[in-house]
């Protein structure tokens, strides 16, 4: 893995002595020495012959340190071209190449290959998944292995000695030959090393394999291989029904985006014009060969599982920076089950219609990564859409609804199938954990928002409580990153992985800090202390009466809040958008019924005499306490809503679809839900242009069984559009009105002016 700041930093050796000793006795023979007359016509002399005197001893003390770079300096840089080639073809030129530097290969290498150990992890955790469901022998082999760096890493992630059988297949003899020294030492009795070309390689002790091997992993090699397509052809062949394919490689992109990123994510996949013409160039000089294609090739021969594209930020960060990819796929044959779909169906006509192949989007082929994915949670999307692309990131980490007054008019059973708007899944899980209806359709335009309840629901089948309760209870994990590449990549999409992958610093501190609502919470913390109530906030979400929270905020935080400034920041559209995510529409809604500061007042005036912040009002705590607490949190971070959601089938209901309301609602038959819960998002339309909304409200109409309910919250006490559900045979009932002034909420939130059913007759 290279010299690292531990050996840098360790005991210096005796030889270190030699340089001040060496430098003092050519300091004082030059004093005892007349060399005045010299000194005169080269005024440098002396401090040129001390620096050399020094280098030199320092060469000499450290050559230990200094062997490796400089053997990897010479061969890579300095040594003449044509003394790579060789008349023995390929097998010649990478003997030439790695002889000299066969013994330092390791050492020199941690920086520059990147991705092989995200690569081996991602591996690890699909074979111990696959293990627990029962599975073949294992059987692993390593084509362009090398010195066996990757099978010696690979044990820490799974032990070798799991594995039935590990072959390191490489054509270099000088690195087969580290490689044999490495597992000696070891001890692995199951690891053969294999000196053969890539594409006719035979695996002694392994009688007709192919079909038989379980992983097979590349790592950068397949950009070194000239023959790529026997190579690849030849995994294809090796490669068990149930079995993996792992890459890590340099790569470049082609110059528009391809299929391939609608397939397996396009985050951070394309490369610039500049990087594709240099990176191209420059590794060609080592016969090393980035063009797009043979990526594509690999995408096109097998099935895409998961796969993250990198920068190698090598030597000098953000000038250098060096595109390579991780890749894990599998047979195209092994496609996401039938039966993994259709145990928890609504009706056969709602299996089909949520299955892969009736989505009728072009870009879900074979080797899409949907196709592949362990759970079926997340339906097939492009994400290379204008519509998903403005999105960088989930506009809301937590949700804003009350659960409990929806679940007190719902009256859900095991045979509902819901339809609901994702947010941060929250009111989503809340329903699966208290009813478990047998389909829960979650839809958002924003592809973040999915991801969000996506990991959710990763976690919930892979994690214990207390990594759970880390991530979403106080909203810090210090081992995120490894827990999304060791537990938890098994159960996400590959752009899922993706997202959370590039974005793993998002538990790093505060979780509820981030996303577009996370800039509320920040403005909240700056204004508490500014205001220097600190202490005020924290007595009032742990106080233990009714009486004494309502006297704090009256009394300490309410004098604060109603500032000039606070109306004017209020007042502001953009600050309404940005921060709370309520849109100049939605805004236009209450204002014609009143003020910003009255609708403010009306919201959080009635919530300190409603009940509890420390053990009921989680909304709030968390909002000024940047935090759940145990007692004060949704259902489903508590110790037996997580358990009762991990040991029970209700989380295979869930549906994430990526798209608007009206293209899901187009997706679905006719008839098909029973309870639809839409939130505030009609308040987004304009009473003046609402052609979308009609055709929304009436496929809504299509899509409910007689007697099936809608419900909605508004910022408005009697919505302009309720009009429109009237006209396509819903009958409204207002379950909750909150009045002008009148000091009362309707829910624990309160955020909404009323909250509506529509029953269709």
């Amino acid at each position: 893995m290279g010299v690292g700041k531990a050996q840098i930093l360790s005991k210096p050796s005796p030889k270190a002595l030699l340089i001040p000793v060496s430098i003092c006795s050519t300091a004082f023979a030059v004093k005892t020495i007349d060399l005045r007359n010299l000194e005169s016509d080269y005024r440098y002399l002396t401090a040129f012959v001390l620096s050399l005197i020094g280098l030199l001893a320092s060469v000499f003390a450290f050559w230990t340190k200094l062997e490796a770079p400089v053997k990897f300096v010479y061969s890579c840089f300095l040594k003449p071209l044509g003394k790579h080639d060789s008349s023995e073809g390929q097998k010649g030129r990478l003997e030439a190449f790695y002889s000299e530097q066969a013994e330092v290969y390791d050492a020199t290498r941690g920086g520059l290959l990147r991705g092989r150990t995200t690569m081996l992890r991602l591996c690890a955790a699909q074979l111990r998944e696959q293990k627990e469901r029962g599975s073949e022998p294992l059987v692993w082999i390593d084509i362009g292995g090398g010195t066996g760096w990757n099978i010696e890493k690979m044990d820490q992630f799974m032990p070798i000695k799991e594995f039935d059988k590990v072959y390191l297949v490489d054509l270099c003899p000088s690195l087969c030959k580290v490689a044999e020294a490495r597992f000696q030492r070891r001890g692995w009795r199951n690891v053969q090393v294999v000196c053969e070309d890539a594409a006719t390689f035979k695996l002694p002790g392994l009688a007709e394999p192919n079909g038989k091997v379980s992983l097979i992993t590349m790592s950068y090699s397949l950009s070194m291989i000239e023959s790529y397509f026997a190579v690849v052809d030849r995994v294809r062949e090796l490669l068990a029904p149930e079995g993996f394919f792992g890459v890590a490689d340099f790569y470049c992109s082609g110059r528009s985006t391809t299929s391939a990123s609608q397939m397996s994510g396009s985050q951070n996949r394309q490369v610039s014009w500049f990087n594709r013409w240099f990176w191209q160039i420059w590794f060609d000089f080592d016969h090393v060969h980035l063009s797009p294609g043979r990526r594509e090739y690999l995408e096109y021969k097998f099935g895409t599982i998961k796969a993250l594209n990198g920068r190698n930020r090598f030597v000098i960060p953000w000038i250098v920076r060096i595109p390579y990819y991780v890749w894990l796929g599998c047979p195209q044959e092994r496609q996401l089950k039938e039966s993994a779909v259709h145990k928890l169906a609504v009706s056969k006509a709602t299996e089909r219609r949520v299955t892969f192949d009736d989505m009728h989007q072009p870009q879900q082929s074979i080797n899409s990564s949907f196709n592949y994915q362990a759970m079926p949670w997340r339906l097939p999307y492009d994400p290379t859409l204008p519509r998903h692309i403005q999105f960088r990131s989930y506009i809301y980490a937590f949700t804003w609804e009350d659960p409990r007054v929806d679940l007190e008019f719902l009256n859900l059973t095991k045979d509902d199938s819901m339809f609901v708007i994702t947010s941060a899944g929250d009111n989503a899980l809340e329903y699966a954990l208290k009813a478990g209806p047998k389909r829960i359709h979650c839809v958002d335009m924003n592809p973040c928002q999915n991801h969000l309840l996506e990991l959710k629901l990763a976690c919930i089948s892979a994690l214990n409580h207390k990594d759970f309760w880390l991530m979403f209870g106080e909203g810090y994990h210090p081992n995120f990153r490894d827990l999304l590449l060791d537990k938890l990549s098994p159960y996400l999409s590959s752009q899922a992985l993706q997202y959370w992958f590039h974005n793993s610093s998002r538990f790093s501190s505060h979780f509820y800090k981030t996303g577009y609502s996370g800039l509320a919470i920040v403005i909240i913390e700056y204004w508490i202390k500014l205001n220097g109530i600190q202490n005020e906030v924290i007595n009032m979400c742990h106080s233990r009466s009714l009486e004494e929270q309502k006297r704090i905020w009256n009394e300490k935080i309410r004098p604060c809040l109603f500032s000039g400034l606070i109306r004017k920041v209020l007042n502001n559209p953009i600050f309404m958008w940005n921060a709370l995510g309520v849109p100049m529409n939605q805004m236009n809604m209450y204002l014609r019924e009143c003020t910003t500061q009255q609708y403010i007042e009306d919201t959080l005036d009635p919530i300190p005499s409603r009940s509890l912040f420390r053990n009921d009002q989680y909304f709030y705590y968390l909002c000024l306490m940047q935090r759940y607490c145990v007692d004060s949190c949704p259902s489903y971070l508590t110790e037996k809503g997580f358990e009762t959601l991990k040991d029970t089938p209700v989380t295979g209901a869930f549906r994430l679809h990526t798209s608007s309301i009206l293209d899901t609602l187009k997706a679905l038959p006719s008839e098909s839900l029973t309870r639809s819960i839409v939130m505030d998002h009609m308040d987004w339309f304009d009473p003046k242009d609402h052609a979308e909304l009609d055709e929304e409200i009436a496929e809504m109409a299509r899509t409910t069984v007689t007697g099936g309910h809608v419900y909605w919250r508004s910022a408005g006490q009697y919505p302009w559009y309720n009009t429109i559900f009237e006209k396509n045979g819903f009958v409204l009932e207002p379950l909750g009105i909150r009045e002008i002034g009148s000091g009362k909420s309707i829910d624990r939130v309160n955020m909404y002016a009323s909250f509506w059913r529509g029953v269709k007759v």
